[in-house]
């Protein structure tokens, strides 16, 4: 997908689209969906949400790409967004969505990356990929496989770098080691079970309902656990002969965190891994614990490493690549919403029964 424009360059999460809502928007350019003020939960937010013509450059900088976006793909920071709670912070109004796909309409003078008509995918910042239109540096726009839908190629980025980073760079994870994966079933975590299994690990999908868990086993789960109705202790010692986890891939926090504790590897230098609290609760967990049982708690923070680290990102860039050309990873998408229906869209995921990926679609609709 072109890593080589990474190296020694700002990270994608510094160049959010230039099509943004202001004053001097023309009644017909281009619509995006756009939060307005920042709002007391998501629910709220989700109500609150506009469909409005966006502000666009007239002429593009030598370095911008100019995209008629086909799909843009939810994930779970634009509802902390929408109150004010994610750690970056967009000035409101702005235009949801970090990562998007489409077809390149115009490029700008110095742009050797992508031409007219090419299929892309591309980053937005934290922001700026829900729209018609968007305008980014090349540096964050890549070529789109021929084998993936503009929902897939929209759906790429953001799953597979954070389960790659945390897998790979902060798990070590090695073939034949035994991972569990909470959350399984949304996009992150479908993202790092199919990651897992594409690196040689033995997997275990978790998730809260039957439903979910059969999709788990479609895309490769060497066993999957309902912890709605089991305790992961139970189960995972069941499965792996009491031998437990040497990774843990968990980004849903609270109870199922805590539970967590207890299913690192007996043997000792179990690594779990903390990406995210998508349940609610923050948890604390007692230091002893890692002492009695041997294992690393590992902080996992892909934008932030990346900020820090350019080159590590043109790493994973590359490094992906070869993933899906050599193992077809493809991201599992669920549902599309035209941008019409996008507040549904929103409260699909709100209300956490999206299965994979969840989209906002423009113009003709993408292929499956």
């Amino acid at each position: 997908f072109g890593s080589r424009f990474f190296s020694n360059q700002l990270p994608a999460m510094m160049f959010t689209s230039k099509v943004q809502p202001g004053p001097n928007a023309a009644p017909n350019g281009p619509r995006g969906v756009v939060c307005p003020a920042i709002a007391k939960s998501a629910v709220e937010g989700i109500a609150s949400l506009q469909i409005v013509p966006l502000e666009t450059p007239k002429t593009l900088e030598k370095s911008d790409v100019r995209i008629s976006v086909r799909a843009a793909s939810l994930n779970f920071p634009e509802l902390l967004m929408l109150q004010n709670k994610y750690q970056f912070k967009p000035p409101v109004p702005f235009v949801l969505c970090s990562e998007g796909a489409g077809i390149v309409s115009e490029v700008g003078a110095a742009v050797t990356k992508v031409k007219v008509g090419d299929r892309v995918w591309f980053t937005s910042g934290t922001n700026g990929g829900a729209a018609e239109e968007a305008v980014v540096d090349q540096r964050v726009v890549f070529p789109l496989p021929d084998k993936l839908s503009f929902s897939q190629g929209a759906g790429y980025w953001m799953g597979y770098s954070t389960g790659y980073h945390a897998l790979v760079h902060r798990g070590h994870l090695k073939k034949g080691e035994w991972l569990l994966v909470t959350g399984a079933a949304g996009g992150m975590g479908m993202a790092a079970v199919q990651l897992g299994k594409a690196l040689g690990a033995r997997v275990i999908a978790a998730a809260s309902s039957d439903e979910k868990l059969e999709v788990c086993k479609k895309i490769g789960a060497d066993a999957v656990v309902n912890y709605s109705k089991e305790k992961l202790k139970d189960a995972v010692g069941k499965i792996t002969g009491g031998e437990f986890c040497d990774v843990i891939y968990e980004p849903v926090g609270g109870d199922i965190f805590d539970q967590c504790v207890r299913c690192v590897a007996t043997k000792g230098y179990a690594r779990l891994l903390v990406v995210g609290f998508a349940g609610g609760r923050i948890p604390q967990m007692p230091a002893n614990m890692a002492l009695i049982k041997g294992f690393d708690l590992v902080g996992v923070r892909m934008g932030a490493q990346f900020g820090i680290e350019p080159n590590l990102m043109g790493d994973t860039v590359r490094d992906l690549e070869e993933l899906v050309a050599t193992t077809g990873l493809a991201p599992y998408v669920e549902a599309e919403f035209p941008l019409e229906r996008a507040k549904e869209a929103f409260t699909l995921m709100e209300q956490r029964k999206v299965i994979g990926k969840c989209c906002i679609t423009f113009g003709p609709q993408s292929k499956m």
